[in-house]
This record gives structure tokens, C-alpha cells and sequence, in this order.
């Protein structure tokens, strides 16, 4: 351990360091959420491994050595995000309404984002940003396992933002990029990259992305802070910066079962292994004030062409008992379902628009594997179900065929209630649709 590193926790903890030592040589704890678009959940799931999160609504921690959450095809379905312990907590202290507008700033991999928007409505938005590619492509495949039809994924600096989303959030979300203090028990790498310069160039960084946030947020929205780390440096001295330079406050934080005060900023929430069932975080909830101000942002139009629009139309007539979404969007032949308060991104990379319905490709309609986690059994014409343990569907997600029963044309695999999957049958054989780079 960094002997740097070693002398700021003693001076934080002080007597309480040997018992902070120790819980750093205990195993860490799993948790996961259940996704509230995809209903009852937790009657599939095995109860002997799993226990209620002590403060998270429909958060629950599992024993991941007997029970691998992550290799269930349940998870596929995405019934449930396995997040951090701590980490849930962040959203957990927002408080949501359900037409909120909300940006998710540094939101790879997505279990905050994913919390946040399916809490909301079709009438809220979440905007969901990662600067670093490969992250931001995660955190789009995870959006879309969670069925999210009210998110836009982007993948850009959060600064570029402000010249186009300048006051229209509601609530901004800020898990800024730290020094990872706080991971130290569950990743080697966070220790052997952790150093001084590494905290001030994370300072650094963090200080812009506050500016950024405050330009970005309405008078009268949120601001929550956070950051897996112990240090000063990154946690109460940006709340101080903030305070300091912006007309804002900050909201008390409820504390219990063994969540600490900031160091002098009772207000804010510090998390400890060695008191809290988690890893090491540090959480503040800021509220902007001022007098509300109409931000003019222009929406996003539909658009689509008249061939494109018949070909979606006549893909849902033939196979789905749903009504075509009002709001389409053509990116290449690659159709959207927007909602009406998406706004116009120009300069801005957008890597998901909403929900992703399929491509257009000579003269037919090829469909998603998002449409198809979003979907329910009484909206699908076809359809096969599965137990979470049966060989067919294990063998589906390696990639397999699925020997059929003389349908034609596409249905969609259920696992239990859960959809995991379009096929395309021809010939008693339901081929495998399943993308090949989310295959085991």
C-alpha cells in the first residue's frame, strides 16, 4: 500500500485506521437492482442467496461465489443491474419526478443511469454521457438491456453540452472521474496507479465539470456530486469551490446505517468499508437557486422516408400487436422511436437516439435487440419461452439455432415473463439473432 496514501487515511481516521485496514482485507460485497420495467423480477430469483440492501428500495446484495448473477440469462434479459453497493446509493438520494429532465454527466457503465431513467415517465428525459468511446459503448449497451425507451446516449466531452443544453436539466448527476481511493479492495489496478498527481490531475478535472454542470442546470435543479475516493482534495474542497462561486447550497443527506459526515460538511455523506456495507464513496447534494429561466432548445424533428416508414409499419402489422411509434427518426435506414422532448444535438456524438427499432435493408425491416427487450408477450405474435436453466436457451445465448415448431418469420424468445431475444424461423429452425458480440 502507498505510504503517502497509508498517512492521509490516518490522518482522516485517525483512531478508527487499524479497523479501516482490516475491512480492506475482507472480500467485497455484490449488490444488484431490479429493473422496475420489467415487473416481478424477484419471484425467479433463488432467496437463499440473496438479502434486502439495507437502505436501496428493490436493491438486494448476493453471495456472486454461489450465486453468479451476471451468467444468468436473466441478466441478459435485464431484470436487474449488478451495481456497487455504495455506488447505489447515489440515486438513491435523488429525488425523482417522473418528467424530470436529467443529464447522467460520466455515466459509463450505466447503473446509475439506469436506476435514474427507469424512474421516469415518457414524458422525463434522461441524456446519458461518457467522453471515453469503448465506455460509452458500454454504457449504451446497457441502456439498452434495460429496455430504456426515454434515454439518449452521447459520448463527448460534457463541456461541448453547455454550448447547446445550457439550463435545461433538471437534475444532473455528476460520478466524477477520482483517483479511486475507494476501489482499493476491489481492484489491484486502482492501487498501483494511485499517486498525488493522480488526485490533482482528477481535481483538475472535476472542477470543470462543475463549472460545466452549474451551466447546464435550471435555477432551482439538483446537483449530485460524487466520487469513490477518500481524499479532501476531490470531495469536500470541490464542495467548498462550488458554494464558494456558484448561488447554490447544499441539501442535507440522511444518515444511517453506519454512513459517515463529511469531514466539516455534516451535509454530505462519507462511506466506509469498515462502517458501511460497500466500498469507500463520498456523496453531496447541491441545489442551484436563482429564478427559473424558459430555455429555448430546439426539439429534434422526426424524420423518416415514406419507404422506410412502410416497411417498419408493415413489420409491426405482421408480427407485433403494438402500434408503430409516432416519432421516427432515419439515421442511414437506421430507425429510431424519438419521444417529442428529445432535443436537436448538432455538434454533439450521439450514439443513441432513443430507442433503436432496426435497420432498413432492401425492401425489408431487420429488427433490434433493443425493440425486442422491450417488449411484453401479449404485444408479440410468436413467441417461445424458456426456464432461466433450460440447455435450448444457454445454448441460444452461445449462439446456437432453436429448433422451431413450423412458425415463419420473426418471434421472440421469453425467458419466463422476460424477452431476451428476436429469432427468425424458416423450416423448424429459429435462427439465432442474438448480436454476436453479446454472445458467451
Amino acid at each position: 500500500m502507498n505510504k503517502l496514501f497509508e498517512k492521509q487515511m490516518k490522518d482522516l481516521l485517525k483512531d478508527e485506521y487499524d479497523d479501516f485496514m482490516q475491512a480492506l482485507e475482507q472480500p467485497n460485497v455484490k449488490a444488484f437492482y431490479l429493473n422496475p420495467l420489467k415487473k416481478d423480477g424477484l419471484k425467479y430469483l433463488d432467496k437463499k442467496y440473496i438479502q434486502p440492501h439495507v437502505i436501496v428500495k428493490d436493491g438486494f446484495y448476493f453471495d456472486y461465489q454461489n450465486y453468479p448473477l451476471g451468467k444468468s440469462p436473466f441478466f441478459s434479459c435485464g431484470i436487474y443491474y449488478i451495481q456497487e453497493p455504495s455506488a447505489m446509493l447515489v440515486s438513491h438520494f435523488l429525488d425523482i419526478q417522473d418528467d424530470d429532465y436529467i443529464l447522467d454527466m460520466c455515466a459509463a457503465p450505466g447503473g446509475k443511469t439506469c436506476a435514474v431513467a427507469s424512474r421516469l415517465s415518457q414524458q422525463g428525459l434522461m441524456i446519458a454521457n461518457d467522453i471515453v468511446p469503448l465506455r460509452a459503448k458500454i454504457l449504451s449497451e446497457n441502456v439498452e438491456r434495460f429496455g430504456l425507451t426515454n434515454t439518449i446516449v452521447t459520448n463527448c466531452d460534457p463541456v461541448q453540452l453547455t454550448k447547446v443544453l445550457s439550463g435545461f436539466f433538471d437534475k444532473i448527476i455528476l460520478d466524477a472521474p477520482c483517483s479511486g481511493e475507494g476501489m482499493f479492495r476491489k481492484s489491484d489496478q486502482a492501487i498501483e496507479t494511485w499517486s498525488l498527481d493522480k488526485v490533482n490531475e482528477c481535481a483538475y478535472i472535476q472542477r470543470q465539470l462543475i463549472d460545466a454542470a452549474m451551466t447546464l442546470l435550471k435555477p432551482g435543479g439538483q446537483l449530485i456530486y460524487s466520487t469513490c475516493t477518500y481524499n479532501t482534495i476531490e470531495n469536500e474542497q470541490q464542495i467548498e469551490y462550488l458554494i464558494d462561486h456558484y448561488d447554490c447550497s447544499l441539501i442535507p443527506l440522511e444518515k444511517s446505517h453506519g454512513m459517515q459526515p463529511g469531514i466539516n460538511m455534516s451535509e454530505t455523506v462519507r462511506l466506509y468499508p469498515h462502517h458501511y456495507q460497500g466500498e469507500g464513496h463520498f456523496i453531496a447534494l447541491i441545489q442551484k437557486h436563482g429564478e427559473e429561466k424558459k430555455t429555448k432548445v430546439k426539439a429534434m424533428k422526426p424524420r423518416i422516408s415514406k419507404q422506410n416508414q412502410q416497411l417498419v409499419q408493415d413489420f409491426y402489422k405482421q408480427y407485433l400487436n403494438i402500434k408503430i411509434p409516432a416519432y421516427l427518426y432515419d439515421n442511414n435506414s437506421h430507425i429510431y422511436a424519438l419521444l417529442p422532448q428529445f432535443p436537436e444535438l448538432r455538434g454533439i456524438r450521439v450514439l443513441r437516439n432513443g430507442l433503436y427499432l432496426g435497420e432498413c435493408k432492401k425492401n425489408r425491416f431487420e429488427p433490434s435487440l433493443a425493440l425486442a427487450l422491450t417488449l411484453h408477450k401479449d404485444e408479440v405474435k410468436q413467441l417461445y419461452t424458456y426456464h432461466e436453466t433450460d440447455q435450448q436457451i444457454l445454448d441460444y445465448l452461445h449462439g446456437e439455432t432453436i429448433i422451431g415448431s413450423n412458425q415463419k418469420g420473426y418471434g421472440v424468445l421469453f425467458v419466463e415473463d422476460y424477452p431476451l431475444s428476436f429469432y427468425k424461423e424458416s423450416n423448424q429452425q429459429a435462427k439465432n439473432l442474438y448480436p454476436k458480440g453479446l454472445r458467451r
